[in-house]
């Protein structure tokens, strides 16, 4: 799981790479100006800086063993013993976590790429990056918690 917690929170960088080479060797230019420059860097900071602030309330919030636990998971068996509902719940917390957190970095994507701006792609490729970090959940000792708070229910 963290593993593919990565990999998703490093798909920014990854565009922000490949843009810069589209610009600098490709000759890719904007196909329309939005906003201007400084407005939507600031705006862009501004959210970036947002969400570094609220990734951690929000992971415990998501990622609480009791609210994985009460959440229902679609698709399973009921009765399934405590460790896949648990694995099951936590992967689909996990990505329900990741889209939230995500969000901000691919609206900021496609703006970089709608107004060619290859370096506000990389510092939000990399903002992404320690987000991954910053936020990223214990998933062994989440997954123990949750199987325990299945017992008790």
């Amino acid at each position: 799981m963290t593993l593919l917690w990565f990999s998703v929170l490093s798909a920014p960088l990854l565009i922000g790479i490949a843009l810069t080479a589209m610009v600098m060797v490709g000759g890719y230019t904007a196909p329309a100006m939005l906003l201007p420059e400084e407005q939507l860097r600031t705006a862009a900071l501004g959210a970036m800086a947002l969400m570094l602030i609220c990734s951690r309330p929000l992971r415990n919030i998501i990622l609480s063993p009791s609210a994985i636990a009460a959440r229902p998971l679609q698709g399973a068996a009921t009765d399934s013993d405590a460790n896949t509902s648990a694995i099951g719940k936590t992967q689909a917390s996990m990505f329900m976590l990741l889209g939230m957190l995500d969000a901000v970095s691919m609206i900021v994507v496609a703006l970089c790429l709608i107004q060619a701006d290859y370096q506000l792609a990389l510092l939000n490729g990399t903002y992404t990056l320690v987000l991954a970090v910053i936020a990223k959940p214990d998933f062994a000792t989440l997954i123990r918690e949750t199987v325990s708070q299945l017992h008790r229910a």
